[in-house]
């Protein structure tokens, strides 16, 4: 990584990482053949986030896979130095099972270079003091906005905007509970944790938060540490959204319709992406 990284990039690589990241560890340094052998640490990201796959190979380095058929991109690092390069970046600032994982990958390193580098518990630190829970959103989060409407077609004045984040109830590979940090993150939000069904009947940890109090906070939050992928532009039409209910303008005929007009562009259905705000993410 190019200069000194600072705090904020640590935490959001972290909860990015932690979100869609994985870990592959060879059982052996070397093949039969003489080939060697190293981890490979990536991150996954869909189609549309490429500008900032980019960016973040240019902070961490890596390469870069396009996984045509999945609609992805995945920033992988396979490099000895590039592997300790991010081990000394994030290691400290994990709070997931997926830390079991990247707690093997130091064993690994250390035995393969006769290294020491430490390895650590999970991070108990207040959720709202750094930038994890916005790199965690990024992979796990979604905003969306809700226009109630009757099945005759007349409108209720409700509108609402809420944050959604949705996690397996149990990590794979270690069979360790994400219950912990789902909680934390509920609790920090001021919201219930809920449970949700779907994929063959895969049960997942479900945070829901729409009422004014958790979104106050929400807001707060991503002013002090923003996004960088697109779900930045989500959340933004999510703001604005936001304050049309905070000063009961969501009420108004006009209040609705930009309430709809909001809700027709996002996730799924936006085609307008700006990336201008990557320029600060060299800086965060």
């Amino acid at each position: 990584m190019h200069g000194r990284p600072t705090s904020n990039i640590k935490y959001y690589l972290a909860g990015l990482w932690e979100g869609d990241g994985h870990i592959w560890i060879p059982k052996t340094i070397k093949s039969p053949s003489g080939k060697k052998y190293t981890p490979h640490f990536a991150i996954s990201f869909a189609e549309s986030e490429y500008p900032l796959v980019l960016e973040l190979k240019v902070l961490i380095g890596g390469s870069i896979r396009h996984k045509v058929e999945n609609h992805a991109y995945v920033l992988t690092i396979t490099s000895i130095p590039g592997l300790i390069n991010i081990i000394n970046l994030i290691n400290g600032c994990l709070r997931t099972p997926k830390l079991t994982r990247f707690n093997d990958m130091i064993y690994w390193i250390n035995r393969a270079t006769g290294s020491s580098i430490p390895t650590h518990n999970v991070d108990n630190s207040n959720l709202l003091n750094n930038a994890w829970l916005a790199g965690f959103i990024e992979a796990d989060g979604s905003f969306d906005i809700r226009v109630s409407q009757t099945s005759g077609g007349s409108s209720k004045n409700r509108v609402s905007a809420r944050l959604r984040l949705e996690q397996r109830k149990v990590h794979p590979d270690t069979g360790i509970s994400y219950f912990d940090i789902i909680t934390s993150i509920a609790t920090t939000l001021g919201v219930s944790l809920n449970l949700s069904t779907h994929n063959g009947n895969v049960e997942y940890f479900l945070v829901s938060a729409s009422s004014t109090k958790s979104r106050s906070i929400i807001v707060n939050y991503f002013t002090q540490f923003p996004l960088f992928s697109s779900k930045r532009l989500n959340y933004l039409d999510w703001l604005a959204c936001h304050y049309l209910i905070v000063n009961n303008n969501h009420l108004t005929p006009e209040g609705r319709a930009l309430a709809l007009k909001l809700k027709s562009g996002m996730n799924s259905k936006r085609t307008l992406f700006k990336w201008d705000h990557l320029e600060s993410l060299k800086s965060y």
